[in-house]
């Protein structure tokens, strides 16, 4: 559920698409549909991971114990990290590199192609189970048209086209991919799951399409003549807190799921930093903001080494086109401005750009004043080594979208199975 209501403005703008009531046949239908679902494309998927997750537990115990016998060691942490990822129902690398074991590579490949499998039956059965629903909404459509009840037909017609792109309802610590190709992956701690990039210009192009009176601002930012996030695969840019909350009221809606803005301690834990700082039942971002030194997203050194490709800062890329600017000295990410999202390694959820690239808004307000919205992670014009902290926190107002280098991530609440 959407936590909060939105601004006033917002809700007139986002009136026809976001905040009509649904009718109650609309409602039963979700339910009847969202019980087929379950029974026939989220259990039997959930069963057949646990069975596939059961057997690769079995054969990195059995790799695991070769190692040892053979005295290798590194092969050995390598094989007992997987099986702590396995067991906590943590996703798995994507891609294997040179540090990865032979032995290790072989499973992976085997446990991809088997999981790959599993999720083209689930895409399968969900596809199978679609033109009825579509039918049966059609057939309401129709229904509450000749019954004069236009509005209400009007977002069964809506939520109808929607359903071309359709996705798997969430399964419960489980990796997702939603309809507009965002990937989301549980976090350890949360009951969420995060999404592993920020929000790129692509996502929000197709909100801005689809809401009226979209704010137009993140489609053109210039910085002294310098383009920034220009290209799809950048994160938008130049959007406040309220625009990120109607782009997550707009894409629930769409698919059914509830994303929303993470909270500034998911965040936190997200990031890695949740267990060292001081949380209390009045903990606020002002009151936690910068009190970890020495903790940055790449560890515990500054500044971050060129080699170790730790995220989209100030860096000599950014001074060659900035010579009047401070920069993070001695570093190069080779982006003077924003980066592609992923561009950078991601951190040990799976996540990139935790540091750097945007500002990212997190729910919460900035005090007990409930006047400003806290910000996290600096940016590609982050420098200082307080400002490249990862408690560091921002205030900005709601409604800001001036800033060419603030944007936002989202998280996706779960459902049980």
């Amino acid at each position: 559920m959407i936590r909060q209501l939105l601004p006033a403005v917002l809700f007139v703008a986002l009136l026809n698409t976001v905040h009509a009531a649904s009718p109650p046949e609309l409602m039963a239908l979700q339910q009847q549909y969202e019980f087929l679902v379950a029974e026939r494309v989220t259990t039997p998927y959930d069963m057949g991971m646990e069975a596939l997750n059961a057997k690769f537990l079995m054969a990195l115990t059995s790799a695991g114990d070769e190692a040892k016998k053979a005295g290798k060691l590194p092969e050995a942490l390598a094989i007992e990290e997987d099986k702590k990822l396995i067991s906590s129902k943590q996703p798995l690398p994507e891609k294997d590199d040179e540090t990865t074991p032979a032995s290790l590579k072989k499973l992976h490949a085997v446990y991809r192609l088997e999981s790959a499998k599993l999720a083209q039956q689930r895409t399968a059965a969900h596809a199978a189970l679609l033109p009825a629903y579509t039918a049966k909404l059609k057939e309401l459509e129709s229904t509450l048209t000749k019954g004069d009840r236009l509005a209400e037909a009007k977002e069964v017609m809506q939520y109808r086209e929607g359903q071309g792109t359709a996705v798997t309802p969430l399964v419960v610590g489980k990796e997702f991919t939603n309809s507009l190709g965002m990937k989301f992956v549980p976090v350890r701690g949360t009951d969420v799951l995060f999404c592993i990039h920020e929000t790129r210009r692509q996502d929000y192009a197709k909100f801005s399409n689809e809401v009226p009176n979209v704010k137009g601002d993140w489609k053109t930012q210039q910085a002294d003549g310098i383009p920034v996030s220009d290209k799809d695969d950048h994160p938008v840019v130049s959007v406040g807190y309220e625009d990120a909350r109607a782009f997550c009221v707009w894409l629930s809606r769409k698919e059914g799921n509830t994303y929303r803005l993470p909270t500034d301690k998911e965040w936190s834990i997200a990031a890695g930093i949740e267990s060292k700082e001081r949380w209390t039942k009045d903990s606020t971002p002002e009151s936690l903001n910068g009190k970890l030194e020495n903790e940055f997203p790449w560890g515990s050194n500054f500044p971050p080494k060129t080699k170790d490709r730790a995220g989209n800062y100030a860096d000599t890329a950014w001074k060659e086109k900035f010579p009047k600017e401070t920069f993070v000295d001695g570093y190069t990410d080779g982006f003077p401005t924003s980066a592609p999202v992923m561009s950078f390694k991601p951190n040990k959820h799976g996540l990139y750009d935790m540091g750097g690239n945007v500002w990212e808004c997190v729910e919460d307000w900035w005090n007990a004043a409930k006047i400003d919205r806290a910000i996290r992670g600096s940016s590609w014009r982050g420098r200082g080594s307080r400002d490249l902290q990862s408690s560091n926190r921002v205030l900005t107002k709601p409604d800001g979208r001036l800033f060419d280098d603030r944007g936002f991530r989202v998280v996706l609440e779960q459902k049980a199975p």
